[in-house]
């Protein structure tokens, strides 16, 4: 994989301020300087990873904080990690170390890893300053700008959690997996969600970059990962509670499925998702066909196959329905009205169960 040596610099707008996020390879080796950034003056530094991570970097990010001149320990956390167990553990290592307000914590990991660390930092003594070291894509993209809300009691994403990450050190040969990984493939279906709910612009870059991302060209890659990371930010950011909606585009419908299919890929379930919104509001009237067959070319361009499964109709609907009303009492879909606005809107019943009962029709694994 190819990939540029010097370091990339971007702010990327988030809820109430912006990110700093440095890209390159062997970002790493540089940290102290960051570390020094996000805070006034060095003092405490609790490095937070999840347990069993790469020894040799966080004795790296150890040896990069104690260089800056802060006193550095380690918090290594058990999965499940997006807790409130999780989250209790955390807050017990920062009084334990005697962090305040004034201190650093460094969230070396995935997207559940830095989003618990958003959650606790930034109301633990009214905020204090969060790096993010992400080791995938995700967690830059669903950990850093837009944390994934915490699980309570097994229901998936019900604790929002505002990002409150001002940096982030991006190392290229650590964050970028091969294309099969479900973090990549992840990452892309969130590319083409993203650049669906900012602009034909977005949309068009992405496209056209398709090929060279699916060809393994990591510069292309890194580049739309900023653009997607920039286009989150400001949907996240926005006033607008329907433009941050958009950020859920096939989230109701994958996570509905999740649920009858718990070992299929996310990737695959979000991506039908977004296939099945479009659909929905073709016959609404609402999306042109021209822009949901292109919705579909970018999905394929991008790696993301259909799944089959053999899930019945009236699961599907039981199951949808339960997902949506565990979070509002409206049952509403995220639906693309054009490229460029998905915004979250009504869906007469029997228009849903058609749709519904055709999509696991069309999806029943052969020969059952």
């Amino acid at each position: 994989m190819s990939v540029r040596r010097q370091l990339s610099r971007q702010w990327v707008p988030i809820v109430g301020g912006s990110c700093d996020v440095r890209m390159g390879e062997d970002a790493i080796m540089s940290a102290s300087k960051v570390f020094v950034d996000s805070v006034s003056r060095p003092g405490i530094c609790l490095i937070v990873a999840r347990d069993g991570e790469d020894a040799e970097l966080l004795d790296e990010l150890r040896r990069q904080a104690t260089d800056a001149g802060f006193s550095c320990d380690v918090c290594e956390l058990e999965p499940p990690l997006r807790t409130f167990d999780a989250a209790a553990r955390l807050a017990h290592a920062l009084r334990e170390i005697g962090a305040t307000a004034d201190d650093l914590c460094v969230a070396v990991g995935d997207a559940d890893l830095i989003s618990v660390a958003s959650y606790v930092c930034g109301a633990w003594c009214q905020g204090m300053s969060v790096v993010a070291v992400p080791l995938d894509e995700l967690g830059l993209l669903e950990g850093a700008l837009v944390p994934r809300a915490l699980d309570v009691d097994g229901a998936q994403g019900m604790l929002f959690v505002r990002p409150c990450v001002k940096h982030v050190v991006i190392d290229y040969g650590r964050v970028l997996g091969g294309l099969d990984d479900e973090s990549s493939r992840r990452a892309r279906v969130l590319m083409a969600g993203t650049s669906l709910a900012s602009s034909e612009k977005e949309f068009s870059t992405l496209w056209d970059r398709a090929e060279q991302i699916m060809a393994d060209d990591g510069a292309t890659l890194c580049a739309q990962l900023m653009d997607t990371a920039k286009a989150r930010g400001k949907l996240a950011a926005s006033s607008a509670a329907a433009v941050r909606a958009s950020l859920g585009y096939g989230r109701s419908f994958a996570n509905a499925c999740q649920v009858l299919m718990p070992n299929a890929p996310y990737s695959g379930l979000l991506a039908e998702g977004m296939r099945f919104c479009a659909r929905i509001s073709v016959a609404q009237g609402k999306l042109p066909l021209d822009d949901m067959l292109a919705i579909d070319e970018l999905l394929d361009a991008l790696g993301i196959t259909t799944i089959e499964c053999d899930v019945n109709q009236e699961e599907l609907v039981e199951a949808f329905r339960r997902e949506r009303l565990l979070r509002s009492r409206r049952l509403m879909l995220e639906i693309p009205l054009a490229i460029g606005r998905i915004r979250l809107s009504t869906v007469e019943d029997g228009m849903l169960r058609e749709h519904l009962g055709a999509w696991c029709v069309v999806h029943r694994r052969q020969g059952v």
